[in-house]
């Protein structure tokens, strides 16, 4: 009888090994497709900007010859970023950590690249969809 409740056990705990280990490979997966996500959508985004800002300098440069980029097929859609690019993809569930930042926390901004670095600030909206 022993021998049986231990099998028994033996054989639940492996199954709840190989239950773990395929949950962890999903989310792994589902991370790194994310992640490949969020880096085209950063990518298309790039691209767009550096785009316009290539054409300004052009435009700057040649003066009255540069060309209109406000007529022909791009005539309604000149001077606009595509509503999919404005938009934060979303973030994975589970991912969120609580920071302890809430509404009317005053904050400091401290990101590497950002052109607010350093500015102090009151916290308007936290959004944990977009993690911002």
């Amino acid at each position: 009888m022993q021998k049986l409740l231990k099998r028994t056990s033996q054989v639940q705990k492996q199954a709840a090994r190989r239950q773990r280990i395929a949950k962890s490979k999903n989310d792994s997966d589902t991370r790194k497709l994310q992640h490949n996500q969020l880096k085209v959508h950063n990518q298309a985004r790039r691209e767009v900007f550096v785009s316009a800002r290539q054409a300004q300098r052009e435009d700057w440069f040649l003066g009255p010859l540069a060309p209109r980029r406000d007529v022909g097929d791009k005539a309604e859609t000149y001077g606009t970023v595509p509503l999919r690019l404005v938009e934060s993809p979303e973030k994975m569930d589970g991912k969120w950590k609580k920071w302890g930042i809430r509404e009317g926390d005053r904050v400091c901004v401290v990101g590497k690249k950002e052109r607010e670095k350093g500015k102090i600030g009151v916290v308007r909206e936290v959004s944990e969809r977009s993690e911002t």
